[in-house]
């Protein structure tokens, strides 16, 4: 047995999973790890999977149909035993393929009538391509119409037809000749050929959308698409591969209107559930010479596939087709049990729809379906509520669903046609539980599996009175922007969702993790976390919306640097996609996106939001000072992270006035003053020139020598936070050190300390211990009345960061210049800030301990 990890996830492997983790897919891996859908199935029967564990698993995701009477039918394998036992040669090209001729009678006779020819093929995908080929040479027309949101494959010509662009981009799809149109819609079929006459050779489309979330059209519309098609003399493609077979409640689906197709793609169900194969059903004219003699195929109608194939049909067919008659009335008493559901459940399903055993469960994508902001609205805003369910119901109640490729919102229900009612009755009892949770907004009873926690038997009771305020939604006028937000630590991680209390630090350790590293290891997926708006003073207002990335401070600093910046491109990326004109960088997105530089050209503006937040911190430390009575001319100030945009900037701003300037940073080479600290000495000594206090006067007498500041002890460099602030009267920390950097203990008698930093530089209990130091965040600002954000992070209503309040401001002022943007900050734009929140109504907030009030 070997390891490997994933984010810090460690997994033990068996060969053949570390095989498939490192040679197979290791990205399908890393996202079924995610949700714990990594299981290892080692035996199945019927409508029953068994894992390497014991466990028994009721399948209703049945392979996408592939599976019609379930694992390892006993009339399959008879079929393929009877072949071995008389030793028939399998592969015998080129040859006349008897087995395959007989096949083709059996298939022929069930169709509808007038398909008369067949080609066998080994897959749905090739059943398509095939298709479209025999369109193509009957008419000499190279024009293919589909559907938007339709699946038809992943090979080149299938997936050209494919009405998705996600899954086309980068392959040359769709290639020339390929359009698409809405799917349901009749008449967009007849405008679309009666604008381009003789273009296309034929009209592509499902009778139900599987993959696109399980999507029927309206009564009639397949039935009409047959008269457009044959009024405009282009061919009819039906592509049955999901569908046929008995699927929906009908060997074919296009029976339902009983519409006769040109061509039929089937596939899936005709290998019974053990094997590859499929066929391609056609009125006799359309396939030519040209076409029979020039399309062949080495594995396509083999002996093997061609038994299996005759006692599939043998098996629909017994007793009247007594068991595709059955589907129809088991699909319609399980629909029936799955609408219930959604009665009882209305802000969690919003849909049940389908056809016999083909149903999908569509889920909610509202962010605010709990009632309030809580994660499981950032999971259904992302369309991966549905997978959660699935992971809940695999690990909890032992049930195999699975979500629609395109449709991520549906839950695919699609068993085997043989399941029983009593194992559908299983299934609906395990979705209203797994439904309950949801729609409690319980967190921990729909995904604590994942965590090793144990099975809850019931939510949690749904408080009166919701904890957090719900999302808020924009109004008409509101200017849009974004802000980027993670969890400062595992406390702070609390806040976006109260229910978050029940975890451990470790386990809440693992549920990023899992967030982080179960969409991509290059390019985690950001959540949608919160909203408000921002109402002025006057000119208007602005709507805001939170993106959240799944990592602390302290991981998104341990990400290797391309990771890191391709998370941050990932959460601005989609604050454009939502409409925001701004986008703040909050936390340490900055920091690792060298205050947003990496980041480069994008479809909107971004801000660090060092400016404001260096602003407000100004303003806080003079009005403190006053209210002390401190003259700022005798002042001896510190300065962590001076090196930094902000502590740079706010010690420019300070110098003119104070006394004494003390600077902290790492040390550079052998022990010497690192140059970017030495370069900001440069800075704060020119800035102070013309001042009033003496450090000022110091500058002046020296000319600007820095070094002689340093001689006459009016300037100070120290690498030791300790030692450097003993002596301060005020205090600056503006590091991006994730941790605690001083202890209580360290500060002078009295001192003023203006911690700008998140996570602080400055412990939480020192308010606490020295009772004579003022601590407070220098970066904290009080909102305009009647603002509305419902997400504070441990700040009391109607505050927030300075950062985020800058972003605020360039959306209500549309004043994008003055962003901040890298490390050199421009004192003009700092004051033009400070003017722009007089104007806007920021406020600052009171200057207090506010760590030790949010406690």
């Amino acid at each position: 047995m070997t390891g490997t990890t994933i984010g810090d996830i460690t997994t033990r492997f068996s060969p053949g999973r570390e095989g498939y983790a490192e040679n197979v897919n290791p990205e399908l891996f890393r996202l079924l790890g995610a949700v714990d859908l990594d299981v290892e199935y080692v035996s199945g029967m019927g409508t029953e999977l068994y894992d390497a564990l014991g466990r028994t698993h009721l399948d209703f995701a049945g392979a996408y149909g592939a599976l019609p009477f379930g694992h390892n039918p006993p009339c399959v394998w008879r079929a393929m035993d009877e072949v071995r036992e008389r030793g028939e040669a399998v592969f015998v090209q080129p040859s006349v393929l008897f087995p395959a001729g007989e096949l083709a009678r059996r298939l022929v006779a069930v169709a509808p009538s007038g398909l008369g020819r067949v080609t066998f093929v080994n897959s749905g995908a090739e059943a398509m391509e095939i298709a479209i080929k025999i369109a193509r040479s009957a008419t000499g027309r190279l024009g293919v119409l589909s559907t938007r949101n339709s699946f038809h494959g992943k090979t080149l010509g299938a997936l050209s037809a494919t009405g998705n662009s996600v899954y086309q981009n980068g392959f040359g799809a769709p290639v020339a000749g390929f359009e698409s149109i809405a799917f349901g819609d009749s008449g967009a079929l007849d405008e679309a050929l009666t604008a381009a006459p003789g273009e296309f050779a034929v009209f592509v489309v499902e009778p139900i959308q599987g993959e696109g979330g399980v999507v029927a059209p309206p009564e009639g519309y397949l039935a009409r698409v047959r008269e457009i098609c044959t009024a405009h003399g282009v061919l009819l493609a039906v592509d049955e591969v999901q569908t046929g077979l008995g699927r929906t409640g009908r060997l074919f689906a296009c029976e339902h209107e009983d519409v006769v197709p040109d061509i039929l793609a089937l596939a899936k169900a005709l290998g019974g559930g053990v094997l590859p194969s499929g066929a391609v059903l056609c009125k006799p004219e359309l396939v030519g010479e040209s076409f029979a003699l020039r399309h062949t195929s080495t594995f396509a109608g083999n002996a093997l596939t061609a038994r299996v194939g005759i006692a599939v049909l043998d098996e629909l067919t017994a007793n009247e087709s007594a068991l595709v008659t059955r589907v129809a009335d088991v699909g319609e008493m399980l629909k029936m049990e799955l609408q219930k559901l959604a009665l009882k459940y209305p802000t969690v399903v919003t849909d049940v729809r389908g056809r016999g055993l083909l149903l999908g469960v569509e889920l909610t994508d509202d962010i605010n379906f709990v009632g309030r902001q809580a994660l499981l609205g950032s999971i259904a805003v992302q369309l991966n509520l549905a997978a959660m369910m699935s992971s809940y119901l695999s690990a909890v109640e032992g049930i195999r669903i699975a979500p629609t490729l395109f449709g991520a919102r549906v839950l695919r229900v699609e068993p085997p046609l043989t399941v029983t009612d009593s194992e559908c009755r299983r299934l609906v009892a395990a979705l209203d539980r797994a439904l309950g949770f949801a729609a409690a907004g319980d967190l921990i009873g729909l995904i604590g599996h994942l965590l090793g926690k144990a099975p809850k038997n019931a939510p949690k009771a749904v408080p009166t009175t919701p904890r957090r305020r719900p999302h808020v939604t924009p109004v008409a006028g509101d200017r849009f922007f974004a802000f980027i937000a993670h969890p400062l630590d595992l406390d702070v991680f609390e806040a976006f969702d109260p229910e978050l209390r029940e975890l451990s630090h470790s386990e809440r350790a693992e549920l990023l993790n899992r967030f982080a590293f179960g969409t991509s290891e290059v390019n985690p997926s950001p959540l949608v976390i919160g909203s408000g708006r921002t109402v002025s003073v006057r000119d208007g207002s602005a709507h805001g919306t939170l993106i959240g990335l799944p990592f602390t401070s302290k991981s998104l600093l341990m990400l290797p640097a391309e990771a890191a910046v391709a998370a941050v491109t990932a959460a601005a990326n989609l604050a454009f996609e939502r409409g925001a004109a701004v986008v703040g960088l909050g936390g340490y997105s900055s920091v690792v996106t060298a205050n947003g530089l990496a980041l480069g050209e994008m479809a909107g503006v971004l801000t660090t939001g060092n400016s404001f937040t260096a602003a407000a911190s100004i303003r806080a430390v003079r009005r403190v000072c006053s209210e002390r009575g401190m003259d700022l001319k005798d002042v001896r100030v510190t300065i962590l992270g001076a090196a930094g945009a902000i502590g740079r900037t706010i010690a420019r701003a300070l110098a003119p006035d104070v006394g004494t300037v003390t600077l902290v940073g790492r040390p550079g080479e052998h022990g010497q003053i690192a140059p970017k600290l030495w370069a900001a000495a440069g800075e704060i000594v020119a800035a102070a020139r013309g001042g009033s206090g003496e450090f000022a006067a110091a500058a002046e007498r020296s000319g600007g020598s820095v070094d002689d500041l340093v001689a006459s002890g009016h300037l100070e460099f120290f690498d030791d936070p300790a030692v450097g602030v003993a002596q301060a009267h005020v205090v600056i920390a503006a590091t991006s050190a994730p941790r605690s950097l001083i202890d209580a203990t360290d500060l002078a008698p009295n001192a003023i300390v203006c911690d700008v930093a998140q996570p602080p530089n400055i412990p939480h209990d020192v308010g606490r211990i020295r009772r004579d130091v003022t601590v407070f965040d220098g970066g904290i600002v009080r909102l305009p009345a009647g603002s509305d954000f419902g997400l504070e992070y441990g700040l009391a209503p109607g505050l927030t960061y300075a950062c985020m309040a800058e972003t605020m401001l360039l959306s209500l002022s549309e004043r994008f210049e003055l962003r901040s943007i890298g490390t050199a900050l421009d004192s003009s734009n700092v004051e033009q800030l400070g003017l722009l929140a007089d104007r806007y109504g920021f406020e600052l907030a009171e200057a207090t301990r506010w760590r030790e009030a949010q406690r």
